[in-house]
């Protein structure tokens, strides 16, 4: 089976049952088959061959979900961009993927123009102009590449993750199984429909199920949200640790919480991109009386890899136990297994893992060495196999989910005329995301403001990835081979150590 097929498959077994609830517009299973049908036909017309690449650039919408589906049923390989990044940076991921068309919206024209005048190659087009025509399913496998995801990496570039139908299929059927969806169940999606966590969890596990999914455009306002948790009778919720601290901790009447334990028809919700802070899980549930359950997972595992169980004991700071069918291990520096309670890197094994990166054979044979994924997450084990990320081996910094890799900031800073060395790091804010900060030496005998800084990144850099706060100091720690020591940069961004502090 392939993710298109799944598709026909349900449409099949529950063809009025809806699939999408957008606004006031209700989409049954069939209706959206029928969709990515006409949908198919139409980017078949505008050219596009088996295996060629189609990037959607859109906001949460119907349409998102169709595009997609449709290029899987025309043999292609979809390429969803995160819509925060800038067309500059959008324009190098579309190239390095050779995407022959981009499905954008109205809401991204200006970034389709100026994308276009860098890659002329490239066919932009609305969603609303794909021809619309009758086209059969070209035929794909399970082994078949299905999706290119980019993630960026420790040289700051994005890395194109390779999934095939297979390794998304299994990962949503089993994370399907752990959370015993059924039919009946109603998927709230508010976060972006680019990201791995939020289509794997919010639109391919309930359609492993037969079940719904309610589509907001976005987190904001947040009130939209809380109303369509109630309004839409919201049985699973997908989130953040920013949105479930946000619910935790927001002021409301002191009788709406005797209300929402009445009125609310949530099972369970789940937390995933970033780390869960105990207080919020703690607070979360004794408001709400729902089990907040912890995830872990990353692009290449499709994502997916662990979550605390719905029935049995969940353990705060865990992300729980892997999933049916994936096996992890923990090793040390020398690549030794080590035993329940020791810290190391942690490695991932299963159906979800990824083929590796897009042309880069180096990066794919070190990530998959041993055939095991190897995730730069550290990690310990407890004796019940219950799996705790301690810190992270790469520089990864994560702002409200997103990851933010320091490398390809400080580069885009490294290239002001007045900046002699910098580093940024990330600290936490106590919400479950982090800040960005941004350490800089300035050339002897010249001084760089931070709005100088700042208007410098504006436009080469999206803004989740800007730095909050800049500190101008003389001297970096560094090791003896001459490696700036983050870890000293992170305790003085908490203690102010490092001079002066410039908010930005």
């Amino acid at each position: 089976m392939t993710l298109s097929t799944l598709l026909s498959y349900r449409a099949g077994k529950s063809r009025t049952t809806t699939l999408i609830k957008f606004g006031s517009e209700r989409l049954s299973y069939q209706e959206v088959d029928n969709r990515v049908t006409l949908c198919t036909g139409g980017l078949i017309s505008l050219g596009l061959k088996r295996g060629g690449r189609v990037a959607i650039l859109m906001e949460n919408c119907p349409e998102y979900i169709v595009s997609y589906f449709a290029i899987l049923r025309a043999g292609g390989i979809a390429v969803p961009v995160n819509t925060f990044l800038t067309p500059d940076e959008i324009s190098y991921i579309l190239n390095d993927a050779g995407c022959e068309i981009l499905i954008h919206d109205d809401a991204f024209a200006y970034h389709a123009k100026k994308i276009r005048s860098a890659l002329q190659r490239l066919k932009p087009v609305v969603f609303d102009a794909i021809p619309r025509r009758e086209a059969e399913e070209r035929g794909a496998s399970e082994g078949g590449l299905a999706v290119l995801l980019y993630t960026s990496g420790t040289t700051g570039f994005p890395k194109g993750a390779m999934l095939t139908h297979g390794n998304l299929l299994s990962n949503a059927e089993a994370s399907a199984s752990a959370l015993e969806v059924t039919y009946r169940d109603r998927f709230l999606v508010f976060l972006p429909l680019f990201h791995s966590f939020t289509f794997t969890a919010c639109v391919l596990v309930p359609l492993c199920s037969g079940a719904s999914v309610v589509l907001l455009k976005s987190v904001k306002p947040f009130s939209l949200v809380v109303k369509s948790i109630i309004r839409d009778r919201i049985t699973l919720l997908a989130g953040v640790p920013t949105v479930y601290n946000i619910l935790s901790r927001k002021r409301m009447p002191f009788y709406m919480k005797y209300v929402l334990k009445i009125i609310l028809n949530l099972r369970a919700c789940i937390s995933g991109a970033a780390a869960l802070p105990e207080d919020t899980l703690r607070n979360f549930e004794e408001r709400f009386r729902v089990p907040l359950i912890e995830g872990y997972g990353l692009t290449e595992a499709s994502p997916v890899v662990a979550v605390n169980p719905l029935r049995g004991p969940r353990k705060p700071a865990s992300v729980g136990l892997p999933l049916p069918g994936i096996e992890v291990s923990i090793i040390d520096e020398e690549g030794n297994t080590l035993g329940a309670g020791d810290t190391g890197e942690l490695l991932v094994k299963g159906p979800n893992v990824m083929q590796g990166y897009y042309n880069l054979k180096e990066e794919t044979e070190a990530a998959l060495k041993g055939g095991w994924l190897h995730t730069g997450d550290m990690a310990r084990m407890d004796d019940d196999g219950y799996l705790f990320i301690v810190d992270r081996k790469k520089d990864l910094i994560i702002v409200d989910g997103m990851n933010v890799y320091p490398r390809q900031v400080e580069d885009m800073v490294m290239k002001h005329p007045s900046v002699e060395e910098c580093a940024m790091v990330g600290i936490p804010d106590g919400r479950g995301s982090e800040t960005p900060v941004l350490f800089i030496k300035t050339r002897e005998g010249v001084h760089a403001e931070e709005d100088e800084i700042l208007r410098h990144l504006r436009g080469h850099v999206a803004r989740f990835k800007m730095p909050r706060r800049i500190f101008s100091i003389d001297e970096f720690p560094k090791t003896a081979t001459g490696k700036i020591r983050k870890p000293e940069l992170r305790k003085w961004s908490i203690t102010g150590r490092a001079g002066k502090d410039r908010e930005a």
